[in-house]
Parts: structure tokens; C-alpha cells; sequence
């Protein structure tokens, strides 16, 4: 990580249970040098200091910012914290990306065959593959992209290749 990145508790929401037993709460973080904003999950138990921060802060107290920056990867926006690696904040936020269901690799090359596009985990942010290139054997996620008429495309929700 670089040197002075910072990252701010802007928003938090109510308490929920998680199925471990956990208790959890949606946070969203703004990178204070580039002003990007994105979702978090924490874990009372997996994140006691980050926890209390948040209790800090519907007492009405402040806080002061955490080492960390917002970054978009693999499609995604994740909050990098601390000494986090990049690979390590999209395991843990693999969540953010409303995986639909998991194919096999012959039914994501047919419905790459059908369609007007395609990304996978792979894919630079921000582009496309164009339909007729077969699927990187190495893809691990894939969504696609169709037409809807009248000059309109739309994607899919987010794939898991096993």
C-alpha cells in the first residue's frame, strides 16, 4: 500500500445476524485521496477495532481514518484495509459479485457463443471480450452481455466456472 491512504467510515447500517452465530453490519468507506466510495461488510468477531469504530460513531463521536484506499478490481470496488493485499480484499468481497449460479466450462462457452460479449475475472475493468474469442481456460467468473433491441445491451449477473 502506499503511503498516506486513508479511507473513512462515511455511512453504517443496523445490526444483522450472520449464520455462524456472528453479528455483521454494512459499511460503506470513501478513500480519502480519490473521493471513491464502496460497500463493506464487517464481522463482530473478525473485526473487533473496526467494530467499535462504528460504535464510536453512532455515539456520536468521531473517528479518526483507517490505512487503507478503494480500488476497483476484477470488476469490482473493494475497500483495501491496512496491510491487505488486493487478491486478499476480493476473496473476502467476492460477495459484491451477485454470482448467479456455477456452470461448467462447456455451458459458459455456450453461452459465450450466444451472446454479444462477454468479461471474466481476467478481463481489464472496463472492457469487453469480444464473443467470438473462446473463454481463457484460467477464467474463474464470467458474465455476459446481450442485446435487448433498440440500441440497448444489458449483462448478466456474474457466473462461477467449476
Amino acid at each position: 500500500m502506499k503511503q498516506g491512504q486513508y479511507v473513512k467510515i462515511v455511512r453504517f447500517g443496523l445490526i444483522g445476524d450472520a449464520q455462524d452465530g456472528d453479528s455483521y453490519r454494512h459499511i460503506i468507506f470513501e478513500d480519502l485521496s480519490n473521493g471513491k466510495k464502496a460497500d463493506y461488510i464487517v464481522y463482530r468477531k473478525k473485526k473487533p477495532l473496526l467494530w467499535a469504530d462504528i460504535e464510536e460513531l453512532e455515539r456520536g463521536k468521531q473517528v479518526p481514518p483507517r490505512k487503507g484506499y478503494v480500488a476497483r478490481f476484477n470488476g469490482l470496488d473493494l475497500v483495501v484495509l491496512g496491510d491487505e493485499s488486493l487478491e486478499e480484499a476480493f476473496t473476502a468481497q467476492k460477495w459484491k459479485l451477485n454470482i448467479h449460479k456455477q456452470i461448467s466450462y462447456s455451458d459458459a462457452e455456450k453461452l459465450r457463443q450466444e451472446t454479444k460479449g462477454y468479461c471474466t475475472n481476467e478481463t481489464n475493468p472496463g472492457a469487453i471480450e469480444i464473443s467470438w474469442k473462446v473463454l481463457s481456460p484460467n477464467a474463474k467468473m464470467v458474465r455476459f452481455r446481450y442485446y435487448e433491441g433498440k440500441g440497448q445491451f444489458s449483462w448478466s449477473k456474474w457466473y462461477q466456472i467449476v
